[in-house]
């Protein structure tokens, strides 16, 4: 199965258990076409909808994961051959602040007659540099669309809000 046959398995399931969810990662760059070869399907969801979500994917139950300043509860599985990782209640916390998953813009964006709420483009640089990761904040950047004043502008945004959330 393709990644973006198994983005459109997970929405359908999703949906037909009433969970809102998030698309992010690879998989939501090529739905946004970008140009990207994505090898999973991340998914993010609400830390109250994690055993649901994972119940309507067919994962096991989220568990508690923390590294580098992000936690949440986390599953990962297949769906149609295809790896989907499931992150419930994602937080960043590190030097620039606190930023939450939940929060986070979404482009809601046609997908086989149906609509996916994808992170917005930024959403990974704020994330990253709230949690004062470079390595990945210089891999975020890398994979902004080339016209990124747009996606630059809302990770500005999100990292203020970090900052004060975090006073």
């Amino acid at each position: 199965m393709h990644v973006l046959d198994a983005v459109t398995a997970v929405a359908a399931r999703l949906h037909a258990a009433g969970i809102t969810w998030r698309l992010s990662g690879s998989a939501g760059r090529l739905l946004l076409g970008g140009s990207v070869l994505p090898g999973d399907v991340d998914v993010e969801v609400a830390a109250c909808d994690a055993a649901a979500a994972a119940n309507a994917l067919g994962l096991p139950t989220p568990g508690p994961t923390q590294g580098g300043g992000w936690s949440s509860h986390r599953s990962e599985g297949m769906v149609g051959g295809v790896t989907v990782d499931l992150s419930a209640g994602l937080e960043v916390r590190g030097p620039g602040g606190v930023l939450r998953a939940d929060d986070a813009a979404t482009v809601a964006t046609p997908l086989a007659g149906d609509w996916v709420q994808v992170v917005a483009p930024g959403e990974s640089v704020a994330r990253a540099v709230v949690a004062g990761d470079v390595v990945r904040e210089r891999r975020a950047r890398a994979a902004l669309p080339s016209d990124a004043a747009a996606a630059l502008a809302y990770a500005e945004s999100r990292i203020a809000a970090a900052a004060s959330a975090a006073r």
